[in-house]
């Protein structure tokens, strides 16, 4: 028994042992690859097996190295051979970029089997439709030109045939620029304006400059203009002045409206006036508001109005808002919560218990808060997964593993999210719980998205990493659901995560914020390589949030917002005197960034979940402490 025992583990360090060499082996052939250096490849390629489940990725980056001169029959080839992944995507893209760049207009038409997505592909494209004898490629060109923001270098070339054919005039030069006031893109305006003149839109482009810096002039416009660039101007300048003075804007409507002889256009400009005088809470243009919103129903003013009301807690217009919306909407969650808090505030218990109850049925921040105030457990409705047919792994999850093995989890991701995109959704479920069993707990939640898996929680909240969120919890006095709360929030707890602003890792630190907690507790600092270390990140991520919430007495709500949005924010939203002082469900209400309100709501209830899923804690009374609800939220709070 012993000597088997022993063979078996000489065995498993065997298998282990090549399993590793061969990793390494894979990893210099494809850092090979990638470099260029073909010697190196094909000597690591000669230690592979045949058939290597990457060999993909290698043959890759010969196809790539090859353009433009490779021919268009070798890519289409590769496209087929390996069209179970996303790999013939991406060398299609950069054959067309690299056909597109060497004026090799058939072989790019070759490789592509549709116009492209990316705009800076599709002016390649339409370059060689247009090569090739298709003149409707300049009706496209007008079309990716008419843009209020730069387009790419690539553009050029299709942008001056359309110019010289005519299909790209003065007045489409016109209208553009008036897209590029409306994008607040003053250098492109310029720009643009150098274009007009000498034609007959050359005063009216001036004069579009002067309006984006004097809206008000609009009551001085020239004679000379036509009628049509008149009222354009007069559209453009108000629309300006609504953002730049909503107040002197709305007087001028009131006086002025009919001048905008442009009925639609009458309506855009007005909703964007009862748009702003509502975000900013402008109390000057309040009366004009209201009777705007009595006539039209639209949802999205009629909850910032709603939200209006709330932060300034008049309790009859909340429920008089709240009654203006459509009856779908005054059935969610939120709007029962408030509606029953209003009517609690006008002394209608009775009625008020009622809609908590409706409320509380639902699985978020306010279905939870209504819980709480009823004193009721919550309601997870979570729905167990039986798998119909046994799984059976096709090869590209055999290639995500690898990829993963490999750290190279930007590919693997793209692997799965191909995979998930061609499945049926009894296989997106199979590949959830799959991950899930995997531990891949990144991609089991983009599988239960996928898949539109609302109920099944194990997947949507997995316990991740919660060894080593619990041990650096301890070490910082902090909840370790709170932190997994954050880093699921934060990243799908996706260990290389990176946003475009540089925040990485599960819970998505800025490389600032980490070199600066790095520095506090005398650690080194920490490269961004190591960011992407799932137990360098949550030490250090665990550790800012605990500094936050010392910073700011404890209160998770105003933490987890500086989290987000950061600290010097959170003073800014706090009121400096007490007698404005708000409640806490009134004061994550009145947050002015929607990311960071829901940033907040999200957070709190992702901790409440995973209370509930996987610990022995009660489901009840988890959401808001005592503390944190008793509070009155101003600055006094920091003292």
């Amino acid at each position: 028994m012993v000597r088997a025992a022993v063979l078996i583990a000489c065995s498993l360090m065997t298998t282990m042992a090549l399993a590793e060499t061969r990793s390494d082996t894979f990893r210099q052939a494809l850092d090979a690859a990638r470099n260029d250096d073909w010697d190196t490849l094909s000597r690591m390629e000669a230690e592979l097996e045949d058939n290597h489940p990457l060999e993909s990725y290698l043959e890759f980056h010969r196809i790539r190295a090859g353009l433009p001169e490779l021919s268009a029959e070798k890519v289409i080839a590769y496209a087929e051979k390996y069209n179970d992944s996303p790999l013939p995507d991406d060398i299609r893209d950069i054959a067309i970029t690299a056909y597109g760049k060497a004026k090799r207009w058939d072989a790019l038409l070759a490789v592509s089997n549709q116009v492209p997505g990316p705009v800076t592909l599709q002016c390649y494209y339409y370059q060689a439709r247009l090569a090739s004898g298709d003149d409707s490629a300049l009706q496209e060109a007008a079309r990716l030109w008419n843009y209020g923001s730069s387009r790419p270098d690539a553009c050029d070339p299709l942008f001056s045939a359309a110019r010289n054919a005519g299909v790209i005039d003065e007045k489409a030069i016109w209208e553009r620029q008036r897209l590029a006031f409306e994008a607040g893109n003053y250098s492109l305006m310029r720009y643009l304006n150098r274009s007009l003149e000498g034609s007959e839109y050359e005063t009216a482009g001036n004069w579009l400059k002067k309006l984006y810096r004097s809206p008000d002039e609009l009551e001085n416009l020239p004679k000379g203009l036509s009628k049509e660039q008149k009222a354009a101007l007069r559209e453009d300048g108000f629309y300006r002045w609504i953002y730049t003075d909503t107040v002197t804007a709305r007087k001028w409507y009131e006086k002025h409206a009919k001048r905008i002889k442009n009925e639609e256009a009458r309506q855009t400009l007005a909703r964007r006036l009862a748009w702003y005088s509502t975000i900013r809470g402008i109390e000057e243009n309040r009366e004009w508001l209201d009777n705007w919103l009595e006539d039209h129903s639209d949802v999205e003013l009629l909850s910032q109005r709603t939200r209006r009301a709330i932060i300034e807690q008049n309790w009859d217009a909340v429920a008089h808002w709240i009654a203006k919306l459509p009856e779908q909407e005054q059935a969610d969650s939120r709007w029962q919560y408030w509606q029953a808090r209003a009517l609690e505030a006008t002394g209608q218990e009775d009625t008020a218990r009622e809609l908590l109850q409706k409320a509380a049925q639902g699985r978020n921040f306010f279905a939870f808060l209504a819980a709480d105030r009823l004193g009721e457990p919550y309601r997870f409705s979570d729905a167990p997964y039986a798998a119909s047919t046994p799984f059976e792994p096709p090869a590209a999850v055999n290639r995500v593993q690898l990829l993963q093995e490999l750290e190279e989890d930007t590919a693997a991701h793209r692997e799965w999210l191909w995979l998930l995109w061609n499945s049926d959704r009894e296989q997106q479920q199979a590949l959830a719980d799959y991950a899930l069993k995997q531990q891949w707990y990144s991609l089991a939640v983009e599988a239960s998205i996928q898949s539109k898996s609302w109920d099944t929680l194990a997947w949507r909240f997995p316990p991740a990493y919660r060894a080593q969120f619990e041990k650096e919890a301890l070490e910082n006095n902090l909840d370790p659901w709170l932190a997994m709360a954050v880093s699921r929030r934060e990243s799908a707890f996706n260990p290389r995560a990176r946003s475009g602003v540089g925040a990485s890792g599960l819970m998505q630190l800025m490389p600032a914020t980490a070199r600066n907690v790095a520095r506090d507790v005398g650690q080194d600092r920490p490269t961004q390589a190591m960011l992407f270390d799932q137990n360098v990140n949550i030490g250090l991520g665990t550790r800012y949030l605990a500094e936050l919430l010392e910073q700011f007495n404890g209160n998770r709500l105003l933490a987890l917002a500086a989290y987000n949005a950061g600290p010097h924010r959170v003073d800014n939203w706090l009121e400096a005197e007490d007698d404005k002082a708000v409640p806490a469900d009134v004061w994550v209400e009145s947050i002015p960034f929607r990311e960071t309100r829901d940033y907040v709501q999200a957070v709190l209830t992702y901790r409440v979940l995973f209370i509930g899923l996987h610990d022995d804690q009660p489901r009840t009374a988890q959401l808001i402490s005592d503390k944190e609800n008793e509070s009155r939220y101003s600055l006094s709070m920091l003292e």
